[in-house]
C-alpha cells in the first residue's frame, strides 16, 4: 500500500491543485464520451487509452483524489 504524505499548503495553492485535477477529470470524461459516442468537446484533448472503460476508471480515480483533498481541506462541494 502507498504511504500517506502530509502536505502543508496555503488554501490558495490547494485551490490551484484542485482546479488542475478538475481539468484532468474533465479530459478523461470527455475521452470516455468520445470513445462511446464519437463526440469531441473543443478545446479538450482526447487521451490515449484502450477503451471507454479504461477512461471511466481513470476519471473515477481523479474523482477520488479530488474528493479526498476537498474533504481534508474542508472545501464546500
Amino acid at each position: 500500500m502507498d504511504k500517506n504524505i502530509t502536505l502543508n499548503l496555503p488554501s490558495l495553492m490547494i485551490g490551484q491543485v484542485l482546479d488542475a485535477l478538475y481539468m484532468r477529470l474533465e479530459t478523461w470524461e470527455y475521452t470516455e464520451e468520445y470513445l462511446n459516442k464519437g463526440h469531441v468537446h473543443e478545446p479538450y484533448l482526447i487521451e490515449e487509452c484502450s477503451n471507454p472503460d479504461e477512461a471511466h476508471q481513470i476519471a473515477d480515480y481523479y474523482k477520488e483524489i479530488i474528493e479526498s483533498i476537498e474533504k481534508q481541506a474542508d472545501c464546500p462541494t
